[in-house]
């Protein structure tokens, strides 16, 4: 099945070649690459001397990678079967065009829209941990190797824009690229929230490997990414605030899991084909509501998305929550054992193993999930806090605050009330006082910190009433 490869880029000329001749080394080669140059002034109008297969299309201005991609679209062959969407920073190891039609054509009830490799520099599931290693050729072709015994496919809410491959037929269903994001960034969450409400698969390619430099257009213009990005998001709420399935997934990108079940179970009504609604669902009532209910709404999710790593532990964590510790550990056993668990799924998984433990009055078992969550992620606000909760139950006051006060360095709000539970134990009530106050200023609806403030309040006013 032919395939064509649009590649925009703003100027990065020295980039791009390596990125061209990793696309020409793949097998089956695609049939053509179309470089779309937005406005570049240096050698980019000439790459395609590179090769009779390599055409350039040049722009009068930066139309950003939206634009980018939406011209060379309009231009790719109308033979091809496929389009590969690629970022000009990247080097493709040779079997990754194979392993990703692989998994975009895998067997499956539900169709699958497109699909996305992993990378060194991308976001959330998709990404593998070896940072710079992949520059160098022969370290990629190791990495291809280790992941020819992974599972083919991986189900996501969302790709990343930075290679994405898909069918032509798709395309035109779901229709181009919004432009409305300027330079970069959420447009691929936008395009792939609309091929979602089209009913469509999103998957990775757990097998191909892309290695990735990463933001070079946007360090080489000298914009801050984290500005941008903050600017993008905006805009992305402010296209989809109107429909319930939007403002979902806006609510599950500020990990705001209560509103996103909200507007999932809104969009059930309006949106039936998005396959998203099930999981917000499912995974809100994982967490903080019924675990019968969270499963229910898990194994329907699943039936659609059955390799979504996410749901599946979600799935195990609610069945723990249910008292059935022989089912639910199996469940995990099985997702760990048929995938590779990215950082932050492992995270999850122990901070929340932590948190049913806690619950269930095992603080030791707790701290020991705590403790492999921040082995993990040093810098977690949520696991420093539950090791410190663990301290708190077992009496170990000194410990637990110097754990709420690591969880308050790294921006746990709720931290300041139980460190000044902690104060308060200690007869400290001046300072515990405070630290209630400062998490009501951050956690103005918060009913644990509202509650603790007013107790103690009444603790400290009762401490320095004179005696009668």
């Amino acid at each position: 099945m032919p395939c064509s490869v649009v590649i925009p880029c703003h100027n990065g000329v020295d980039l791009t070649g390596p990125c061209i001749r990793s696309m020409l080394d793949q097998r089956p080669a695609p049939i053509e690459i179309v470089i779309v140059d937005n406005a570049s002034t240096d050698g980019t109008a000439d790459l395609d001397q590179l090769d009779p297969r390599v055409r350039v299309i040049r722009l009068s201005e930066n139309r950003g990678f939206a634009g980018g991609i939406n011209a060379g679209l309009a231009a790719v062959d109308k033979q091809a079967d496929e389009v590969l969407i690629l970022n000009n920073d990247t080097i493709a190891e040779t079997n990754m065009l194979a392993e990703m039609r692989r998994a975009l054509y895998s067997p499956t009830d539900v169709e699958i829209g497109a699909c996305g490799p992993v990378s060194n520099r991308v976001k959330e599931d998709a990404r593998l941990p070896v940072g710079d290693l992949s520059r160098d050729p022969e370290e990629r072709r190791a990495i291809a190797a280790a992941l020819a015994d992974d599972t083919i496919v991986q189900d996501v809410e969302s790709l990343s824009g930075l290679c994405m491959l898909m069918r032509c037929s798709t395309l035109e269903r779901v229709g181009n690229f919004d432009e409305l994001f300027g330079l970069g960034n959420f447009e691929d969450d936008d395009f792939s929230l609309r091929l979602r409400l089209l009913g469509l698969r999103l998957v990775i390619a757990r097998r191909a490997f892309l290695h990735h430099e990463g933001h070079q257009t946007f360090h080489a213009l000298g914009l801050d990414m984290r500005e941008q990005i903050q600017l993008r998001l905006t805009d992305f709420d402010a296209k989809w605030q109107q429909h319930p399935a939007g403002r979902a997934v806006v609510a599950a990108i500020h990990n705001d899991l209560p509103g996103a079940a909200v507007a999932a179970k809104a969009a059930l009504a309006v949106a039936p084909d998005w396959l998203d609604a099930e999981w917000h669902i499912g995974r809100f009532e994982e967490q903080f509501g019924n675990p019968h209910h969270a499963i229910q709404h898990l194994r329907s999710f699943l039936t659609r998305c059955p390799e979504h790593v996410r749901a599946l532990i979600s799935l195990g964590l609610a069945t723990l929550r249910t008292g059935d510790t022989d089912g639910g550990l199996k469940i995990l056993a099985d997702v760990t054992d048929r995938h590779r668990l990215s950082p932050a799924a492992q995270h999850h998984t122990m901070l929340r193993l932590g948190e049913i433990d806690y619950d269930a009055g095992k603080h030791e078992q707790a701290r020991a999930h705590f403790e492999a969550a921040i082995a993990i992620n040093p810098d977690a606000p949520n696991a420093c806090n539950g090791i410190g909760l663990t301290h708190l139950a077992l009496k170990d006051y000194e410990a637990a605050e110097r754990s709420f006060e690591a969880a308050i360095e790294h921006g746990h709000a709720l931290a300041y009330t139980n460190l000044g539970i902690c104060q308060m134990m200690r007869g400290n009530h001046e300072d515990a006082l405070a630290n209630f106050e400062r998490a009501v200023v951050l956690l103005p609806q918060n009913q644990v910190a509202r509650g603790n403030y007013e107790a103690g309040r009444i603790a400290v006013a009762r401490s320095t009433a004179p005696a009668s």
